[in-house]
């Protein structure tokens, strides 16, 4: 089994979906997570958003506060997005750490005092410190997100029409980055048109 693949949104939210008894829900929210950040990998240096991470707090934000319908979830989606920036910029910090461990790990070796330094320590103790790191942030990002979500709720900013939106307009919307990134005008133009239909349907839908 690929482990790799478990870092993807889908199967996290099949996951969540089987675990609390609404499949439907969790892959609709995962599937925004999973096209937003599609066309971003990590390839060479690059530390891509961690799309585990805001698609795991928007999961638990939506089950805490119960919300199932689209124009509820928009919001615990909106608020976890930059979760994903967050966790990458927090690797980068933890790969410039062990660039350090290294660094000492091999002047050890070149000194002959390698016993001082054994490789099994130094990966060890990278986990540990990576596991704890994880867990504090994504802990304490979380229960910010829920106060700053019952605040919102309270003061009655987060209310919209439930049938105002729907999941296949987050998905759309979660489709441009992808689409930007192809950097070819025939896309931009067909996008445009796009766009440019679906406000004309719209209009003529009120009338």
């Amino acid at each position: 089994m690929n482990v790799g693949i478990l870092e993807r949104p889908l199967v996290q939210g099949l996951v969540w979906g089987l675990v609390t008894g609404d499949v439907s829900l969790a892959l609709s929210v995962s599937a925004v997570f999973e096209l937003f950040w599609l066309d971003l990998i990590p390839a060479g240096t690059f530390i891509p958003p961690n799309a585990a991470a805001s698609n795991l707090a928007a999961l638990m934000l939506i089950h805490f506060f119960g919300f199932t319908t689209p124009a509820e979830a928009m919001f615990p989606i909106l608020f976890s997005l930059p979760l994903s920036w967050f966790a990458a910029r927090l690797e980068q910090f933890q790969r410039y750490r062990q660039n350090a461990a290294y660094d000492a790990l091999q002047a050890q070796v070149r000194l002959g005092r390698d016993t001082a330094y054994a490789p099994a320590r130094l990966v060890e103790r990278s986990i540990l410190q990576s596991g704890i790191l994880y867990f504090v942030f994504f802990v304490a990002s979380l229960m910010g997100l829920i106060v700053l979500t019952g605040m919102l709720l309270s003061n009655g900013f987060l209310h919209m029409q439930t049938d105002a939106l729907g999941w296949g307009h987050l998905w759309v919307a979660a489709s441009f980055g992808p689409l930007l990134s192809l950097r070819s005008m025939r896309a931009y133009a067909l996008l445009v048109a796009g766009a440019c239909c679906v406000t004309v349907a719209a209009f003529f839908g009120r009338f």
